[in-house]
């Protein structure tokens, strides 16, 4: 496997930090990794790692903002900024791969990014996987408290708002959970309030135009999932247009399905749905 490492300078004159995984011999396939709030592409090394095994070749980048990349940390206007940056990247991708089907797979808030790519550029994807699907991540707390979410991140868009919860939501793993918090590359920060009513606003378009999707669609999310609400993923499954569509759901687990005790049992799942549409 050749691992290699990179950059670009974004439409904001940001520079972009990139990741990139290629099998030894010549690539059949490519998936894009999008990640979640707060992390970088490196805390997927091991997702690349399984999915270059396969003859992929395999992309990420640390959105603006987070990991390795410039920007504010995790705030945006709108979610048609990590978008953009990810359609840049994804270009890039494409002249290098020309000819080869493209799939992505985008988890957490790297869900809801990923999602509104598709809504916007399916013709150019052959395959999406989604795990802790966050179209419904305001199910998560109080419907009283959303009106104030939406009100401060209109009025106070970069106030934190510290919602409670740790660490021990994301997985069933007290080492993963513990290699979190010691993550120099994490942003421990609470959520903005902006970030959080721009992702809200993002799922609600998302559930709407679910059926939209008409591509190959994979859904994981662990029934114990605290922080994005399977709900989410529920819905998404039910809406989607996709005729291939499937939904696989893992008890007992939490947030990060790929991070947990069965990770091997969820990747499986993953590349073998992948390999059937995939070279």
């Amino acid at each position: 496997m050749q691992h290699s490492t990179g950059s670009f300078t974004n439409k904001d004159g940001l520079k972009i930090y990139t990741e990139s995984w290629l099998p030894d011999r010549e690539p059949t396939a490519v998936v894009m990794i999008v990640h979640g709030h707060a992390e970088h592409i490196g805390r997927y090394s091991h997702v690349a790692a399984a999915l270059v095994k396969q003859g992929w070749a395999v992309y990420g980048l640390d959105h603006k903002g987070h990991g390795q990349s410039e920007g504010e940390r995790a705030h945006y206007a709108s979610v048609d900024e990590p978008v953009a940056d990810l359609r840049q990247y994804f270009e890039q991708v494409q002249a290098r791969h020309a000819g080869l089907p493209i799939a992505m797979l985008g988890h957490s808030m790297g869900s809801i990014i990923s999602l509104m790519f598709t809504l916007k550029y399916q013709k150019d994807l052959a395959a999406l996987v989604i795990t802790g699907t966050a179209t419904k991540g305001e199910d998560a707390y109080p419907k009283a408290l959303i009106p104030v979410v939406r009100l401060l991140g209109t009025l106070a868009p970069r106030l934190r708002l510290n919602l409670g919860g740790d660490s021990s939501v994301l997985t069933t793993d007290p080492a993963v959970n513990q290699a979190f918090d010691d993550d120099p590359l994490v942003m421990h920060k609470p959520m903005s309030a902006g970030l959080g009513w721009v992702l809200i606003k993002a799922g609600r378009e998302i559930n709407q135009r679910a059926h939209e999707l008409k591509l190959p669609l994979l859904i994981g999310h662990g029934e114990e999932d605290k922080l994005t609400p399977i709900s989410g993923s529920y819905t998404v499954h039910k809406q989607a247009g996709s005729p291939d569509k499937k939904l696989i759901t893992y008890p007992g687990m939490r947030h990060e399905v790929m991070n947990e005790p069965i990770r091997d049992q969820v990747l499986a799942d993953i590349i073998g749905w992948l390999n059937d549409r995939l070279p």
